[in-house]
Protein backbone atom coordinates (compact mmCIF):
# COMPACT_ATOMS: atom_id res chain seq x y z
CA UNK A 1 0.00 0.00 0.00
CA UNK A 2 1.61 3.35 -0.89
CA UNK A 3 0.71 6.88 1.00
CA UNK A 4 1.47 9.66 -1.45
CA UNK A 5 0.50 13.25 -2.08
CA UNK A 6 -1.47 14.32 -5.15
CA UNK A 7 -0.26 16.80 -7.59
CA UNK A 8 -2.22 19.95 -8.62
CA UNK A 9 -2.78 18.03 -12.00
CA UNK A 10 -3.81 14.95 -10.81
CA UNK A 11 -6.15 17.35 -8.51
CA UNK A 12 -7.99 19.09 -11.18
CA UNK A 13 -8.40 15.65 -13.27
CA UNK A 14 -9.91 14.10 -10.39
CA UNK A 15 -11.89 17.27 -9.88
CA UNK A 16 -13.62 16.74 -13.48
CA UNK A 17 -13.92 13.15 -12.58
CA UNK A 18 -16.22 13.51 -9.74
CA UNK A 19 -18.39 16.44 -11.52
CA UNK A 20 -18.72 14.38 -14.75
CA UNK A 21 -19.82 11.22 -12.19
CA UNK A 22 -21.75 13.95 -9.77
CA UNK A 23 -19.46 12.15 -6.42
CA UNK A 24 -20.81 14.63 -3.82
CA UNK A 25 -19.04 12.92 -1.50
CA UNK A 26 -15.04 13.47 -3.12
CA UNK A 27 -15.84 16.53 -5.00
CA UNK A 28 -15.88 19.01 -1.80
CA UNK A 29 -12.69 17.75 -0.04
CA UNK A 30 -11.09 18.07 -3.87
CA UNK A 31 -11.96 21.53 -3.80
CA UNK A 32 -10.76 22.25 -0.80
CA UNK A 33 -7.50 20.56 -1.65
CA UNK A 34 -6.77 22.84 -4.72
CA UNK A 35 -8.40 25.97 -2.95
CA UNK A 36 -5.15 25.07 -0.39
CA UNK A 37 -2.66 24.47 -3.04
CA UNK A 38 -3.59 27.68 -4.61
CA UNK A 39 -3.30 29.82 -1.98
CA UNK A 40 -0.41 28.25 0.06
CA UNK A 41 1.47 26.01 -2.68
CA UNK A 42 1.10 22.91 -0.31
CA UNK A 43 -0.43 19.55 -1.31
CA UNK A 44 -2.62 18.50 0.95
CA UNK A 45 -4.35 15.63 -0.52
CA UNK A 46 -3.20 12.46 0.00
CA UNK A 47 -4.24 9.29 -1.51
CA UNK A 48 -3.48 5.52 -0.69
CA UNK A 49 -3.17 3.42 -3.68
CA UNK A 50 -2.13 -0.37 -4.55
CA UNK A 51 1.22 -1.06 -6.32
CA UNK A 52 2.19 -3.19 -8.32
CA UNK A 53 4.86 -5.96 -6.76
CA UNK A 54 7.46 -4.66 -9.14
CA UNK A 55 7.32 -0.99 -8.32
CA UNK A 56 7.56 -2.02 -4.44
CA UNK A 57 10.17 -4.31 -5.24
CA UNK A 58 11.67 -1.04 -7.02
CA UNK A 59 11.11 1.46 -4.47
CA UNK A 60 12.79 -0.99 -1.82
CA UNK A 61 16.15 -1.46 -3.53
CA UNK A 62 18.93 -0.13 -1.85
CA UNK A 63 19.76 2.26 -4.08
CA UNK A 64 16.03 3.85 -4.40
CA UNK A 65 15.77 3.23 -0.45
CA UNK A 66 19.18 5.76 -0.05
CA UNK A 67 17.36 8.30 -2.86
CA UNK A 68 14.04 8.64 -1.27
CA UNK A 69 15.64 8.90 2.21
CA UNK A 70 17.72 12.06 0.94
CA UNK A 71 14.99 13.27 -0.78
CA UNK A 72 12.66 12.83 2.38
CA UNK A 73 15.66 14.67 4.50
CA UNK A 74 17.26 17.29 2.42
CA UNK A 75 14.34 19.15 0.51
CA UNK A 76 15.80 21.57 -2.17
CA UNK A 77 18.72 19.86 -3.64
CA UNK A 78 19.43 19.46 -7.18
CA UNK A 79 20.02 16.76 -8.75
CA UNK A 80 23.98 16.60 -8.76
CA UNK A 81 23.93 17.23 -5.58
CA UNK A 82 21.96 14.64 -4.74
CA UNK A 83 24.09 12.33 -6.99
CA UNK A 84 27.21 13.82 -4.56
CA UNK A 85 25.47 12.86 -1.76
CA UNK A 86 24.77 9.12 -2.45
CA UNK A 87 27.96 8.85 -4.45
CA UNK A 88 26.69 8.06 -7.63
CA UNK A 89 26.41 9.55 -11.34
CA UNK A 90 24.09 12.49 -12.43
CA UNK A 91 22.60 10.70 -15.61
CA UNK A 92 21.66 7.40 -12.91
CA UNK A 93 20.00 9.48 -10.35
CA UNK A 94 17.94 11.66 -12.65
CA UNK A 95 16.68 8.18 -14.11
CA UNK A 96 15.51 6.99 -11.29
CA UNK A 97 13.55 10.20 -10.27
CA UNK A 98 12.31 10.24 -13.43
CA UNK A 99 11.32 6.78 -12.54
CA UNK A 100 9.36 7.99 -9.68
CA UNK A 101 7.81 10.96 -11.28
CA UNK A 102 6.00 8.70 -13.73
CA UNK A 103 4.98 6.75 -10.78
CA UNK A 104 3.60 10.15 -9.46
CA UNK A 105 6.03 10.12 -6.52
CA UNK A 106 8.09 12.83 -6.75
CA UNK A 107 7.70 16.20 -9.14
CA UNK A 108 10.53 17.97 -11.31
CA UNK A 109 11.15 21.65 -10.45
CA UNK A 110 12.78 23.22 -12.97
CA UNK A 111 15.19 26.48 -11.69
CA UNK A 112 16.91 27.32 -14.89
CA UNK A 113 18.88 24.29 -15.60
CA UNK A 114 18.40 22.73 -12.67
CA UNK A 115 15.94 20.08 -11.78
CA UNK A 116 15.06 19.69 -7.62
CA UNK A 117 12.54 16.95 -6.92
CA UNK A 118 9.95 17.11 -4.44
CA UNK A 119 8.65 14.06 -2.69
CA UNK A 120 5.10 13.10 -2.77
CA UNK A 121 5.51 9.94 -1.19
CA UNK A 122 4.08 9.55 2.34
CA UNK A 123 4.67 5.32 2.95
CA UNK A 124 5.14 2.07 1.67
CA UNK A 125 3.56 -0.28 3.39
CA UNK A 126 3.98 -3.81 2.80
CA UNK A 127 0.28 -6.08 3.52
CA UNK A 128 0.89 -9.86 3.53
Amino acid sequence: MLRRKVTPEELLERIGLAETLKDEEILPDLLVAYMAYEEEGEYSYVVEEEVPLSLARRLLSPKMSKLIDLLKSSEGLCVSEIARALNRSPPNVYADLKFLAHHNLVTLERRGRRAVPHLLMEELRIIP
